[in-house]
């Protein structure tokens, strides 16, 4: 292996996790750990003269170990990763098949840093990886196409917290690679390197198939009819980020789940912190890839082994005096892998993903408000969710009430009255809709911009236009949607999805401009939504 050269209110949302059953991973802070306190002071400064992979994995390391998110070295991280997005197209620094690696883990530090702000870099480091898989579902060197199985696992990892940052992802992707760890996994349940080379399976290698494996599995999960595992109420009103897109796996779910387990088998007999032949290359990735695993499938048990505690033990115990941990690939490498492991850092981005589904973006989690209000909220002609009845101004409270845990019925019952009473039902709450549209709740700006829209009035178009600068993407699209349907120009006048704030500037002129044209502003008094609307907050 060539390796690199919305605001959520945490204790309500334990409570709701409580009450509903969800298993919440548990997480482990890294500022309250001395080790890796001092591995992070050793990669503190490292990222100068690092390549840009080096420097995304000190980013991600940094992240990981809860480094407030303002911390020089780490802003300098990340402002030298944006180097290599001149345009639209992320440009690895390295090339042949190491850009693979070093995609993987710029798409990791954006998406856990911020996926909203950076979407755009996320997206383009994202379609860097799509084309890349080879025609088997593997990624792999450019000179060879059998698949290289530590690459495959990078590109996969970075595609999945890419998909968790809202980047779309083809699922045939995940169905390719899926099928691609099948045919290389070996009778006895593990990988190697290169199968076709005859490389020695390894504990690191073994990892990474497992591991892949049961990311495949997760992010397919949404397109099998029935088979979703995931518990329903972590789920918005539809299946998120993907709207009316089908898709049918064609690798079965018991076959994946049955090559996932004798890999765990596998590990389970040869697990070890001292047999270098039967690690691979480097502890410190091979204990990051059974850190992953461990996550992705819940269990704190290899067989009868605690790998986390057997793991932190030879981690704790073999850290250099500066700080750092060194195997193969160099030290700065290993000690971000020491530190992703202590940290559970996997565990920490299913946490943050589950949160994500559980609140979908609105204070309290449990209100499960949709990122697509407008083609959503309706399955095959009805509302997905049981609609409340009663006035929209009741509807309207219970949005509103951040205590609340009836926001999807009040939401269904929102949709419910326009499609039965038009327009009319929401144009006299014009002014309720403008108020939730400063709200730091992304949720409910979403819900003011559809509500805005469907009022059917001209004279909202300002406040759409302004919302077009939001700082969340979604509501960005609401607005613009939104903008489209009162202009009925089908193509619009953008901004794109993702979009960059200088696009969203250009986009928000283009429609002022439109509006201009076809109703002139009357600033004495025909135009009072644009005269008072305030700006658009940004979420706390």
């Amino acid at each position: 292996m060539s390796f690199l050269g919305g605001t959520i209110r945490p204790l309500m949302l334990l409570l709701v996790a409580l009450l509903v059953g969800v298993s919440t991973p548990a997480v482990v802070r890294g500022d309250d750990n001395p080790a890796v306190l001092r591995g992070v002071q050793f990669l503190r400064g490292r990222y100068r003269n690092a390549q840009i992979g080096e420097t995304a994995l000190v980013a991600l390391a940094m992240i990981k170990a809860d480094v407030p998110k303002t911390d020089p070295d780490l802003l300098a991280c990340i402002d030298k990763i944006r180097t290599r997005f001149p345009s639209s197209v992320y440009d690895p620094q390295r090339k042949g098949g190491t850009d693979v690696y070093e995609a993987a883990v710029v798409c990791l530090a954006l998406s856990n840093l911020d996926s909203e702000a950076r979407r755009f870099e996320l997206a383009a480091a994202a379609r860097h990886l799509l084309s890349k898989q080879k025609a088997n579902g593997s990624w792999d060197y450019d000179q060879r196409q059998a698949g290289d199985a530590s690459i495959s696992q990078y590109a996969v990892l970075g595609l999945w917290e890419a998909e968790n940052g809202g980047v779309e992802v083809p699922p045939s992707v995940w169905d390719r690679a899926a099928q691609w760890y099948m045919s290389v996994q070996a009778a006895d349940g593990s990988w190697c390197y290169h199968r076709d080379e005859g490389s020695p399976s390894t504990m690191s290698m073994t990892a990474a198939g497992v591991g892949s494996l049961l990311i495949c599995q997760r992010q397919l999960a949404r397109y099998r009819r029935g088979a979703d595992s995931t518990n329903p109420l972590l789920q918005p009103l539809t299946a998120e980020g993907h709207g009316p897109v089908k898709y049918t796996v064609t690798t079965p779910a018991a076959a994946i789940d049955q090559a996932a387990k004798r890999g765990m088998a596998w590990l389970a007999a040869n697990f070890t912190t001292t047999n270098a032949t039967v690690i691979g290359q480097s502890v410190y990735y091979g204990l990051y890839g059974i850190e992953r695993l461990g996550a992705l499938a819940d269990k704190e048990t290899l067989g009868r082994v605690n790998w986390f505690e057997a793991g932190r033990q030879h981690i704790i115990g073999s850290q250099r005096a500066d700080g750092a941990w060194d195997s193969a690939h160099g030290d700065v490498p290993n000690t971000v892998w020491a530190i992703l492991f202590i940290t559970k850092s996997t565990a920490k981005t299913i946490h943050r993903v589950d949160i994500k589904r559980l609140g979908a973006g609105t204070l309290l989690g449990g209100k499960g408000l949709p990122k697509d209000l407008s083609n959503l909220m309706v399955a095959g002609g009805k509302i997905v969710n049981r609609p409340m009845n009663g006035a929209v101004e009741g509807m309207l409270a219970v949005l509103e009430d951040p205590r609340s845990s009836q926001a999807d019925g009040a939401l269904s019952g929102l949709v419910d009255r326009y499609q039965t009473g038009g327009a009319a039902v929401l144009r006299p709450h014009k002014d309720r809709f403008r108020k939730m549209l400063t709200d730091r709740d992304p949720g409910l700006r979403r819900v003011a911009a559809w509500g805005l829209a469907r009022t059917s009035d001209l004279d909202v178009v300002p406040l759409l236009i302004d919302t077009l600068t939001d700082p969340d993407e979604s509501v960005v699209v609401i607005a613009r949607e939104g903008l489209q349907l009162l202009s009925r120009k089908l193509e619009g006048l953008g901004p794109p999805s993702p979009s960059t704030p200088d696009q969203r500037k250009q986009a928000a002129e283009g429609w002022r401009a439109w509006y201009v044209g076809i109703r002139p502003l009357d600033l004495e008094g025909q135009d009072d939504d644009a005269k008072s609307a305030p700006p658009p907050r940004s979420p706390r």
